[in-house]
C-alpha cells in the first residue's frame, strides 16, 4: 500500500529521529538537528506532531517494530529449539551492539532512563514494550520445558521478565565497558538459571 507524502514525510522524520536519538540520547538531540538532518521545515514537523515527547511516542512504537521485524524473529523461529532461540537472539543483539561499539544500547532502555521519570506517557509506552519483549521470552520458556530442557518449576511470565531486566541491566554494563562480555555472561547466567536442577 502506497503512503502519501504526508505520510512519508512523517515516517522519514521518525527514522531520522529515532537513529539521531539512539546514538545521541533524547536531551541531546535538538529539534534543529533533526530537522536538518531530515531536510524537513519546522512546520512540516509540527504538523505530525505536538512537541518533541509526542514525536520520542512515535519512535519508541518505531523501535518497537523493529525489534518485533529484526529480533523477535530468532525468539519466535519455529526451526529452533529453545536453547538455539536464545543463543540466536544473542548472537543477534551482540552482534548489532559491536557494529555500534557498544555505545548506543538498548533504545528502549534509553528512553526509560531519560525520561521515564518526568513522562507518564512515555514510561506507559516503554513498559508495554518491554512486557512484549518479556512475551517473546516467555514462549521460549515454555517451549523449553516442553522440550524438557528447561525446568518445569519456572513461571515462564516471571522467569521471562527477570531475563528482560537481566538482560537490560547487561547492556547497560556493556555500554560502560565498551565490551560484549556481559551479554555473554548474562546468556551463560540465563541458561544455568533454565536448567533442571
Amino acid at each position: 500500500m502506497n503512503q502519501s507524502k504526508g505520510e512519508q514525510t512523517r515516517q522519514h522524520l521518525i527514522e531520522v529521529g529515532a537513529h539521531l536519538f539512539h546514538l545521541q540520547g533524547y536531551s541531546s538531540t535538538g529539534l534543529q538537528q533533526i530537522l536538518k538532518e531530515a531536510g524537513v521545515a519546522k512546520g512540516s514537523f509540527y504538523f505530525h506532531f505536538n512537541d518533541k515527547e509526542a514525536f520520542a511516542l512515535a519512535i519508541i512504537d518505531y523501535f518497537a517494530g523493529v525489534f518485533k521485524q529484526r529480533v523477535a524473529q530468532h525468539l519466535l523461529n519455529p526451526e529452533l529449539s529453545a536453547e538455539q532461540k536464545l543463543d540466536a537472539f544473542n548472537h543477534y543483539t551482540v552482534t548489532a551492539f559491536t557494529e555500534m561499539n557498544f555505545k548506543a544500547g538498548c533504545p528502549i532502555g534509553n528512553f526509560c532512563q531519560e525520561l521515564a521519570d518526568s513522562s507518564e506517557s512515555v514510561a506507559i509506552k516503554v513498559g508495554a514494550s518491554l512486557n512484549g519483549m518479556a512475551r517473546c521470552f516467555a514462549g521460549v520458556i515454555e517451549q523449553g520445558k516442553q522440550e524438557n530442557v528447561f525446568s518445569n518449576d519456572l513461571d515462564a511470565e516471571d522467569c521471562a521478565n527477570f531475563i528482560v531486566d537481566s538482560w537490560e541491566g547487561a547492556v547497560l554494563r556493556m555500554k560502560a565497558q565498551r565490551s560484549a562480555e556481559p551479554l555473554h555472561n548474562w546468556l551463560s547466567f540465563i541458561k544455568r538459571l533454565l536448567k533442571p536442577s
